[in-house]
């Protein structure tokens, strides 16, 4: 959602200067009773001098408004996805932390690092983390072989770590292609 705000910030920003430049200059213009200039604002004036707030123009318009502002709303209160993974520290003072893709990055690292891996696959999630490694080998007999090895160093790898929640392993080693 932060990548959403951004843009819509700065097109906000942008349509309430211009909004404030037109109102500065029909202020000016009433001033030096010139009549309206850029916005016929009289007749907006003359019809909301005649509309009442029970009308049902206003009524349909507010609960539009109300439902696209609770909308907006529940889509900013909205926890974000968690990025930073906590690690474990002596001190209850500091806090240290490692993100998804460099955790993804040190298990991918630690999976290329066993004898017969070639590459491997990660996508790290709050509470799991999915490897898909490539055996340089072929046949199905020989990547299971490699499956207990890849396992035991990325176990390592985690323990070394030391998370504060480490994430469940998911190992799945296939074998090269013909």
């Amino acid at each position: 959602m932060r990548l959403l705000n951004r843009p819509l910030a700065l097109i906000l920003a942008v349509a309430l200067a211009g909004a404030s430049i037109i109102v500065i200059i029909e202020v000016i213009a009433f001033a030096v009773h010139a009549g309206p200039v850029v916005v016929h604002w009289t007749t907006w004036y003359h019809w909301a001098g005649r509309t009442r707030w029970n009308a049902l123009v206003i009524r349909v318009w507010s609960a539009i408004l109300i439902v696209v502002g609770a909308l907006i709303l529940a889509i900013e209160l909205k926890p974000r996805r968690v990025t930073r993974l906590r690690l474990r520290t002596a001190d209850d003072a500091t806090d240290a932390a490692l993100t998804r893709s460099g955790l993804a990055g040190t298990l991918r690292a630690a999976a290329t690092g066993i004898d017969g891996i070639t590459g491997a696959a990660i996508t790290v999630r709050r509470r799991r983390a999915r490897v898909a490694a490539k055996s340089a080998a072929r046949g199905r007999a020989a990547a299971d072989a490699l499956r207990q090895p890849v396992t035991q160093a990325l176990r390592g790898r985690l323990d070394e770590l030391d998370l504060y929640r480490p994430p469940r392993l998911k190992v799945r080693v296939t074998s090269r292609s013909r």
